[in-house]
């Protein structure tokens, strides 16, 4: 999963470093935006992928004046992934329920999506040989595939068919590898992202079709695994919603426009030549090219047919019925029978630019990750970049700003100044104005559109929260007459609402309203009138908006809700999750958070002691 979206996030960055403070925490902004009509409220919440609600034509509050949106007025740190209570098993305090074993434990490592054996080995081998005095080698034989590099990576099970047809790559390995007299009833899975789907598959087959799966394993850990489907595929696969070329267009539009701006020096004879139009369209061109060839080619290694399985709602997961009703069970409706773990990881904010810093190893962050056991640490370097990037395009709009006055303050009144292209020079300094606010504003909402837009991070839904009626009333007594008094003029305001479907600013006419109305009069007694005057509607859009943690990559209510497992008929067996916080879908390979996570599940109280290994 990890490398679904590396080569799009790869193009971003080299868009960032061509032109060389922003740095978002897990507070939501809460700013009001106010927009003359709905069209404008509408253009700025599609780029969150955000609609609001459509109204009659005839409804007041289309009509009405300014309506308002406030941005993150709810905020859910913490979804209850598992409300039900910590669980105590007969297997937790019964002494001796799981056998020991005389030998060794073996341990298979499944890699996730794009990944390859070389994946899990920092986990894998200081398991089986121990990392100094704080990690000591266990009595375990770790099974990952035949050791490959960064250089000449092999996978242990094929992505260019099912999940199910990994499964059979990876039985079958395991067939060549593990001689039977080497097995134990305490063999179990430890897998990453795409490698869990995989896992689980490979369990259940191991349990419907014996005749063709051996019985490896007996337990299963998963470390950002999408169990309930990663709603990243649903986003950017190609025949689903497809919104990386989308994502990748803007980025590129707002980018390049400092590049093109700044490096276009207008004079007489290239306005000729170099029109505005003409800048427009080779931008046009460059930004299509890299968003709907370039990068739908570099993502074709990540779109690779196993993806297919587990996007939400995949019918793998969800299961299917054929022509006639027959139902096929899918991966989610299968209880294991096996106890399991799932780690799920909660990146702090900026998640996207901590989750490429890791990604792609850059600056200091290389050093730590690639050389230490367990020290994929460093997040922030990516985040550091960006933020000076942000305060570079502030500085370049206010220069120009700035630039562009004073050159408007010394041709006025000059009739040499238009000449001598000075009036020019500040209609370049304008479109320069505009071209780094855009790329300001893209970039400072890149980690939003890309919560909401590409993992579904971010959530929210719009309505009509209020309708603010203000009435101007011109009120006259009736009840006196032959009697002249001046209007007495009344001034109303209160809220209709909430109602979402706007019908509250459908307020009665005031003539109707008003016709016997009662109000204090001049000489302090009651009087009774009518009013007439006029009424404005202020309808208030407001939207709500949930943040969802994650890894970067996964959602933390896929990863870390829990799958159905069976203990009807083994007491044993034991289900927990884990938290693995400040941690991205890259780091739970390698990073401090793992080898807690790992130290916890071999000492087996935590965990259950199903995981129990002993040192070696």
């Amino acid at each position: 999963m990890k490398n679904l979206i590396l080569s799009t996030l790869s193009v971003l960055y080299i868009l960032l470093l061509s032109n060389k403070a922003f740095a978002q925490d897990n507070t939501i902004d809460s700013t009001q935006n106010i927009f003359k009509n709905q069209k404008e409220l509408e253009a700025q919440m599609s780029k969150f992928g955000l609609k609001t609600l459509e109204f009659p034509e005839n409804d007041f509050c289309q009509r009405g004046g300014p309506p308002v949106v406030k941005h993150g007025d709810k905020l859910i740190p913490n979804l209850p992934y598992n409300p039900e209570p910590e669980e105590k098993f007969p297997g937790d305090t019964l002494p001796g329920v799981w056998d020991n074993v005389a030998g060794d434990i073996n341990i298979f490592w499944i890699h996730g999506l794009n990944g390859y054996t070389g994946s899990l080995r920092v986990p894998a081998m200081t398991t089986q040989y121990g990392d100094g005095s704080t990690f000591p080698a266990r009595k375990v034989n770790s099974i990952r595939g035949v050791a490959s590099s960064i250089s000449n990576p092999v996978q242990l099970y094929s992505e260019d068919g099912s999940i199910t047809d990994a499964t059979g790559d990876i039985n079958n390995y395991c067939k060549t590898v593990l001689d039977i007299s080497k097995r134990t009833n305490r063999d179990y899975i430890i897998a990453h992202s795409q490698g869990g789907i995989v896992a689980r598959e490979w369990l259940r087959n191991m349990e419907q079709k014996p005749t063709m799966y051996e019985n490896f394993a007996h337990g299963l850990v998963t470390f950002g695994t999408p169990h309930w489907g990663a709603q990243v595929l649903n986003n950017t696969r190609p025949e689903l919603k497809n919104k990386v070329p989308y994502f990748m267009n803007e980025a590129c539009q707002a980018l390049s426009g400092p590049i093109i701006e700044g490096s276009i020096k207008n004079t007489f004879f290239t306005s000729l030549v170099i029109t505005p139009t003409l800048k427009n369209k080779i931008k046009d061109a460059l930004c299509a090219t890299l968003s709907e060839t370039i990068i739908p080619l570099a993502l074709v290694n990540y779109f690779k047919p196993t993806t297919r399985d587990f996007y939400v709602g995949s019918p793998f997961l969800t299961g299917k019925n054929d022509a006639n009703g027959l139902h096929t069970q899918g991966l989610a409706e299968y209880a294991l029978k096996v106890p399991v773990v799932q780690f799920y990881g909660e990146e702090e904010q900026p998640i996207l630019w901590k989750f490429l810093s890791s990604t792609r190893g850059l600056g200091h962050d290389e050093l730590s990750n690639a050389d230490i056991n367990y020290g994929y640490t460093q997040d922030d370097q990516m985040e550091k970049d960006v933020s000076d990037k942000i305060s570079d395009y502030s500085a370049g709009r206010d220069a120009a700003n700035i630039e562009k006055i004073r050159l408007q303050n010394s041709v006025y009144g000059n009739f040499v100044a238009f000449f001598n292209g000075t009036r020019r020079r500040v209609r370049d300094l304008e479109k320069l104005e505009h071209a780094y606010n855009n790329a300001y504003v893209w970039l400072s909402n890149a980690n939003d559109y890309y919560l909401a837009e590409l993992i579904g991070g971010r959530t929210s839904t719009t309505s009509v929260a209020s309708c603010l009626i203000i009435e101007n009333l011109f009120c006259k007594d009736t009840t006196i007459i032959g009697t002249t008094f001046p209007l007495v003029r009344l001034n109303f305001s209160y809220n209709v609402g909430p109602d979402s479907s706007g019908k509250a600013c459908d307020v009665a006419a005031l003539g109707i309203k008003y016709k016997n109305y009662s109000f204090p009069g001049l000489d302090g007694k009651t009087w009774h009138g009518y009013c007439f005057g006029s009424q404005t509607a202020i309808p208030t859009w407001k939207v709500t908006s949930t943040y969802i943690p994650n890894d970067g990559v996964v959602l933390a209510e896929s990863a870390g809700r829990k799958i159905l497992v069976d203990r009807s008929n083994d007491p044993r067996i034991t289900h927990r999750v884990g938290i693995m916080p400040k941690t991205n879908h890259d780091q739970m390979k390698n990073c401090l958070e793992t080898k807690k996570a790992l130290l916890d599940l071999y000492q087996g109280e935590k965990y259950g002691r199903f995981f129990k290994l002993d040192p070696r």
